[in-house]
């Protein structure tokens, strides 16, 4: 076994005792500064850094995972990403060897380079790359993920999950949409990448803000009450004014795309990495698993389709029921963005052009319904005067 630190910047929040990737025991130092909320019972806190630090690491779906633990001969790839000291390009956290000298601006990734060989590398694995310091060791999601810098910028690859590689062409169409409708995201491109097609965007945070993802979120609420409101409450209670807002907008574009994965990981807040204060609603990213992408059916494409989800209700449709103020939409935005998505599609040679007809006529007919119920809400005001 050995002994680290778990660090936040150069901040010292705990001391881990490790083996193999497993952490069997923790002193806690600055609680308030835990990626998770701070248990009396130290079990708990050993349960809940090692939950914390698998999350980091690459999944288990993920293709090329048995081939990563073998070429690197660890027990998993949480020990993988901890080996590379935890260090990724969503928040602050590391963690050090504890006679390690090296500071935050030494060996973090906004300042330092990195090698995106890994990404490259799964799932055909090469023998001459075993550089332990790299951002894709802690990529979660089971996508491929390549980390890159261009121009001194930081970029995400990712990839298409099927035959049809349709989800980095969802996220581009999701920034289009986004864009006419004035919500907050992360803007994806599509790239070309060692002749395959991935999404690509910059990344949300930078040296002074950090991603905390919704899970971490409600955990200073009340598991009890009503999730939509919660997470309100806990976000207007620690200082996000118009969260309501922001997060009614992240509903809008899901029920829109039929996004089926919005999940506790990928949304959440913006938060200042040194007071820990929170700043805003973190802007959309992540949206590829919309827009019937598992759906090969041409048949089975359609608006009046039900869609789950992973946040709130479960389920799209009933989020949609949620939201408040619809002022904001503004359905002439969305004017001739059947054939964007039409011309989007027709860059990806899997897609065949009757699927990218029915998939922008589908989403047209949802934006339908979604101007009856700005409608419905106008109407029920106009009765209550």
């Amino acid at each position: 076994m050995a002994t680290h630190f778990l660090k936040h910047k150069n901040i010292k929040v705990a001391e881990l005792t490790i083996e193999d990737g497993e952490i069997y025991e923790i002193s806690v130092f600055e609680k308030e500064r835990l990626p998770f909320l701070n248990e009396e019972n130290i079990n708990k806190n050993i349960k809940l850094i090692n939950s914390w630090a698998a999350n980091r690491g690459i999944p288990l779906s993920r293709e090329g995972y048995d081939r990563l633990i073998e070429k690197y001969h660890v027990h998993s790839t949480k020990e993988l990403s901890i080996l590379g000291m935890g260090l990724n390009l969503t928040d602050h956290y590391w963690v050090s060897g504890i006679n390690d000298k090296r500071q935050w601006v030494d060996v973090n990734y906004h300042d330092n380079g990195f090698s995106h060989r890994l990404g490259e590398l799964i799932p055909e694995l090469e023998e001459n790359d075993g550089s332990l310091m790299n951002p894709d060791f802690s990529s979660n999601g089971h996508l491929k993920k390549i980390w890159i810098i261009e121009d001194g910028k930081r970029y995400l690859l990712k990839a298409g999950g099927s035959d049809l590689n349709q989800e980095p062409f969802n996220e581009h169409i999701a920034s289009v949409i986004s864009d006419r409708l004035g919500i907050p995201h992360v803007e994806y491109t599509l790239h070309k990448y060692k002749n395959e097609i991935f999404s690509k965007c910059p990344y949300m945070v930078d040296k002074k803000l950090e991603f905390i993802n919704s899970f971490s979120v409600y955990l200073h609420g009340d598991k009890d009450t009503d999730k939509y409101k919660n997470y309100i409450a806990i976000c207007e209670n620690n200082g996000i004014k118009n969260a309501r807002a922001d997060i009614d907008k992240m509903i809008v574009l899901d029920y829109l795309i039929r996004n089926t994965d919005r999940n506790s990981g990928n949304y959440g807040v913006l938060r200042d990495a040194d007071t820990l204060q929170w700043v805003k609603i973190a802007p959309l990213f992540d949206n590829g698993n919309s827009l019937w992408y598992n759906t090969h059916t041409v048949n089975n494409i359609g608006a009046a389709l039900k869609s789950e989800c992973r946040s709130f209700t479960g389920e799209n449709e009933k989020n949609i029921q949620l939201v408040g103020d619809m002022s904001w939409f503004n359905k002439k935005s969305l004017k001739g963005i059947d054939k964007e998505i039409i011309n989007i599609f027709s860059l990806n040679k899997n897609i065949e052009t009757e699927r990218a007809q029915k998939i922008a006529s589908s989403f047209v007919d949802r934006v339908h319904k979604i101007d009856k119920l700005l409608n419905t809400q106008k109407t029920t005001k106009s009765i209550h005067r």
